[in-house]
């Protein structure tokens, strides 16, 4: 009985997507499909494939609360993305600038390039060693790589122009960086690497891949992710491991650990499934609000903090970590110690923290409003160049809402630092003419029939 909410969400996520394919409104870079991705992950296959560990460790009646509470949020995520308040906000956004310089771009990918190139390098050669705050520092950009290959790609593809040069080069990059993550064996890089390469190539011609494409890319992706995971497993066992290993270990990797690593198929060696998101989302609602305290969103202040040095404010705090901490060493059906530092929680894990059902309802509301809110300033201006780069850049960032720390984890932990700048750079460095809206009847439907396939 435990599993029927877990078969309810099932039949909402494959139901939404029958529904958007037969009304012919199915865009394979809308939000909601990131969104469903992560959701099917962990509130579908993790809730259904560790059930028997679940009822064991945390009881019936906690599983049926997890599973019931992921298919409600997931009804309310609809009604607010489909409420229609986002399309009235996007509407009445500033128009952004329709001028693009390939010039400029010519300017500042090598140096970007260079420094995502520089950064890796730095990961690759430090990842067992201790490092100077400077190095660190320094380090920390590598995800500039893959900025430069979409500004690449939207240049020489926009405007129904063709700049091959530019075209390969950033296919290039956005292909080094897959790579790189891979063998950094990191799994959220190497998808977003696929992601955003394939989605700068599509939409910079106003396109949507074709069917065979479209499930191309998303074998791609799972291949990513489970090659970065088998990866850092041999690693671990193996430390030190060089370049010709990875290759060797890529021509000897077995496609059938691929539905192990994307929690389709059970691992059943597995002792416990605390640190996955499912069971830290189980985590959370046993010591949450009843063993340890909420934290009422403190998290999301580092949306701002996190861009205040501690140079200028030495004692800033790391706002809601402790709380997180503290359900962590009280629900855990281990004994943890206070220096702990586990694994996501999930979106559902992160509302239930941040204040229960009721932070579940507004958390899941206010991200299903903006994301919906962000695809609709996209589709007004999906001819626009710059609004190409954003998109590329952003979109895959829902899937990283639903299965990290919290659904702003994405902006502070990288993307607000290494491609909001270089994005409001770019938007100012071409100011002039405002865009006009795109041309049709709506701007889902100006998009979608526009596509192909």
């Amino acid at each position: 009985m435990e599993l029927y909410p877990a078969y309810g969400t099932t039949a909402i996520l494959i139901g939404t997507f029958v529904v958007y394919v037969a009304s012919r409104k199915f865009d394979p870079f809308a939000p909601i499909w990131m969104f469903f991705v992560g959701y099917t992950q962990i509130y579908v296959f993790q809730a259904i494939n560790y059930h028997e560990w679940a009822v064991r460790v945390r009881g019936t009646d906690m599983v049926m609360t997890a599973n019931f509470r992921a298919c409600w949020a997931l009804i309310w995520f609809l009604v607010a993305y489909h409420s229609g308040i986002p399309k009235l906000v996007a509407a009445r956004l500033p128009a952004p600038p329709v001028q693009w310089s390939p010039a400029i771009i010519s300017a500042i990918s090598p140096p970007l390039t260079l420094w995502g190139l520089l950064s890796a390098g730095l990961l690759l050669r430090s990842a067992s060693a201790e490092v100077s705050a400077e190095r660190a520092i320094i380090g920390s950009f590598p995800f500039v790589l893959l900025v430069s290959a979409v500004l690449l790609i939207v240049t020489g593809r926009a405007g129904g122009r063709s700049r091959p040069l530019f075209t390969t080069m950033g296919v290039m990059v956005g292909v080094a960086y897959v790579f790189i993550w891979m063998f950094n064996g990191k799994r959220s890089h190497s998808l977003m690497g696929v992601m955003a390469t394939i989605c700068a190539f599509y939409i910079s011609r106003v396109k949507r891949p074709s069917w065979p494409v479209l499930f191309m890319t998303g074998f791609l992706g799972v291949l990513a992710v489970s090659i970065a995971i088998a990866w850092r497993f041999d690693q671990q066992r193996n430390p030190n491991q060089t370049a010709a290993r990875f290759v060797q270990f890529l021509t000897e990797f077995d496609p059938n650990t691929m539905l192990r690593n994307m929690n389709i198929e059970d691992d059943s060696a597995a002792e416990s499934h605390e640190t996955e998101e499912y069971g830290a989302y189980l985590v959370m609602l046993t010591a949450v609000p009843a063993m340890a305290e909420y934290d009422h969103g403190a998290s999301y202040l580092r949306t701002f903090s996190t861009f205040i040095p501690r140079i200028i404010w030495p004692s800033k705090p790391y706002y809601g970590r402790q709380e997180w901490v503290n359900a962590w060493i009280a629900g855990s059906e281990f004994k943890r110690e206070a220096d702990f530092t586990g694994p996501a929680i999930g979106l559902l894990g992160a509302t239930q923290l941040n204040g229960g059902a009721w932070g579940t309802f507004i958390v899941v509301g206010v991200l299903a409003l903006f994301v919906r809110g962000c695809y609709d300033y996209f589709s007004l201006y999906a001819h626009v160049t710059w609004i190409q780069a954003w998109w590329a850049l952003f979109f895959f960032n829902v899937w990283f809402m639903v299965v990290t720390d919290d659904p702003m984890v994405w902006f502070y932990y990288n993307w607000g630092f290494t491609t909001f700048p270089f994005l409001v750079m770019l938007w100012f460095l071409n100011r002039g003419t405002r865009a006009t809206r795109y041309v049709g009847n709506t701007p889902q439907v100006a998009w979608t029939s526009q596509t192909a396939g």
